[in-house]
């Protein structure tokens, strides 16, 4: 009768000590991934002003100034008045709004 009870308080206190080690262990990975959400959270963040930063790059680089004034260091000038030529239906392609620009967008959104 006594091996048994010696038996039972051990295996309880088995018990006891894994439901420990085992909450325990639990609260060090809940930590760790604590951890890790805010280093991503840190870097969504870092990307986020990243994106910000280079659209608004891609907007300043595309003005009309920016465009004209690297055109001017390649050595590009303005058309003389004389030398440019409109083609049949070009006009009408403008106000349309069809250009070849606009249909090739508009065949590319298509596929």
């Amino acid at each position: 009768m006594l091996k048994k009870t010696r038996n039972l308080r051990l295996a309880a206190l088995g018990g006891i000590c894994a439901v420990f080690f085992l909450f325990a262990w639990e609260n060090v990975q809940a930590v760790r991934l604590g951890y890790t959400i805010e280093k991503l959270r840190r870097e969504i963040k870092d990307l986020e002003s990243a994106n910000t930063y280079l659209k608004k790059e891609i907007r300043a680089s595309l003005s009309p100034e920016k465009l004209e004034a690297e055109a001017v260091k390649l050595g590009m000038v303005y058309p003389e008045p004389g030398a440019v030529v409109l083609l049949d239906g070009a006009q009408d392609a403008e106000k349309e709004g069809r250009g070849w620009l606009a249909k090739l967008f508009r065949i590319n959104k298509a596929s």
